[in-house]
């Protein structure tokens, strides 16, 4: 039950983020409500604020229906069955929300085709427009570096564990990968007036530096918070939750808060000329335009960027997203299937073998220095690996340091074995009497 309500701990908050930020698409930004543009006098029109007006309603359904369909999620006993149940609850909490987006957006087009309000000639002018891209400047990578050095700071003080600081290091470097590469110089460009170009570049450009930048702090700082409490782990995931909840906060206040400017500063927009682009973007969400040479491609409104669905790289990208989404219900029907496979100890020719869904370890006989019997688990703390009920595999924490671990929990005794090399291990059986007889026979050949 405890796993089950650190699962709803980590999604709960889905269909509320969802909620916030589709709700935010009702805002005229750039001229932009629900995917289309519109012109200045839309903003007033009675069908135009009703159509919005019911999007919210189903949009508030949806999320609250799916908050409800919460209640019960988190009531599942065993993390394999409510991790699918909860992977499938995340990809419906994912979709559904867009199923209005679509239907209204869809509503507001026809509309505006019925209005006469398409800006035709728009895809020439915006050709013609100069570029502001050389009036904001990139932040400098220096600014990256001091993450950089603070996510690597744990592998002067805890050599074991080095590979888990390299990655989150790593992961730093590619934040600032990101941040200059992901990024199209388009220019944010909603009319004719350039210095409101120019404005809304250097915001939009501004705000992606700062995510990223936020993004690599937080990684630093997990870094040091993973070495701090290595020794706990509920301590550990506690503060990996916590660290969480303030990334995503924080990131979704940037982009709101980039968006909330780009509504203020074009809310005067739309009287004369503007920019009309909603034949390239389907359902005002996937950008298609063949005669568009880029992969990645800035998203009209916030701060984010996506993919050119006419190259094939970008469909492929879109692809692999979509069925990445689609699969990660099967990740909890492999820990279910990690969690109903007994865990097993044999006694080989010349190895001691532990096993669980496959061989995990094979020990040589002649290379064991010592054999203890174990009566009951001792404290131990997982720090890369499995960590459920009936199984605990993988790289632990134990009082004779750090060991190879593959056991269940549930029932004892427990072989802790060293051998010649300087590794340590610690098994046990999902029977009793099976760790009984290896150690029994151990006890024998060692002897």
């Amino acid at each position: 039950m405890s796993d089950n309500l650190i699962l709803w701990a980590c999604v709960i908050w889905l269909p509320i983020m969802m909620y916030i930020l589709l709700k935010n698409e009702t805002k005229f930004k750039k001229n932009i409500a629900l995917g289309v543009t519109l012109p200045q006098e839309a903003r007033s029109d009675e069908v135009v604020l009703a159509i919005l007006s019911s999007f919210k309603k189903w949009l508030l359904l949806d999320c609250a229906g799916l908050l409800l369909l919460a209640v019960p999620c988190a009531l599942i006993p065993g993390l394999g069955k409510a991790m699918t149940v909860w992977l499938i609850w995340v990809d419906v909490s994912i979709v559904l929300p867009y199923v209005p987006y679509v239907y209204y957006h869809k509503k507001l087009k026809l509309l505006k085709e019925d209005r006469g309000w398409r800006q035709n000639g728009s895809a020439v002018s915006i050709a013609v427009l100069p570029s502001a891209d050389q009036t904001a400047r990139w932040l400098s990578p220096w600014l990256f570096l001091l993450p950089l050095l603070v996510s690597l700071l744990p592998m002067t003080f805890d050599r074991e564990y080095w590979y888990l600081y390299l990655i989150d290091a790593l992961t730093v470097l590619f934040c600032w990968f990101g941040y200059r590469y992901l990024y199209r110089n388009k220019s944010e460009a909603v009319d004719d007036n350039m210095a409101l170009t120019e404005a809304l570049t250097r915001i939009r450009r501004y705000n992606w530096g700062k995510c990223w930048l936020v993004c690599a702090w937080f990684l630093a700082i997990l870094n040091i918070a993973i070495w701090l409490t290595q020794h706990n782990y509920l301590l550990s995931l506690m503060g990996i939750l916590l660290l969480s909840a303030i990334l995503v906060i924080t990131v979704i206040r940037i982009e709101l808060k980039t968006r909330q400017l780009q509504e203020t500063m074009t809310a005067q927009s739309g009287t004369d000329f503007f920019i009309d682009e909603d034949d390239k973007w389907i359902w005002g969400m996937f950008y298609y335009n063949p005669n568009d040479s880029r992969l990645i491609i800035n998203n009209r409104v916030g701060m984010n960027s996506t993919v050119n669905l006419a190259k094939r790289s970008g469909q492929v990208l879109m692809a692999a997203t979509a069925l990445l989404l689609l699969a990660m219900p099967l990740m909890g029907v492999w820990m279910d299937h990690l969690e109903s496979t007994p865990v097993a100890l044999e006694l080989q020719e010349t190895t001691v073998v532990a096993l669980h869904t496959g061989v995990e370890y094979e020990i040589p006989l002649d290379t064991i220095t010592h054999l203890e019997y174990v009566a009951q688990l001792p404290e131990i703390g997982r720090v890369a690996g499995t960590g459920m009920d009936t199984v605990q595999k993988g790289r632990y924490k134990t009082p004779w340091g750090s060991a190879s671990v593959c056991l269940d929990p549930r029932t004892g005794p427990y072989l802790y074995l060293e051998t010649d090399n300087g590794k340590r291990y610690l098994f046990g059986s999902s029977t009793s009497a099976q760790t009984e007889e290896v150690y029994r026979q151990l006890e024998e050949q060692l002897n």
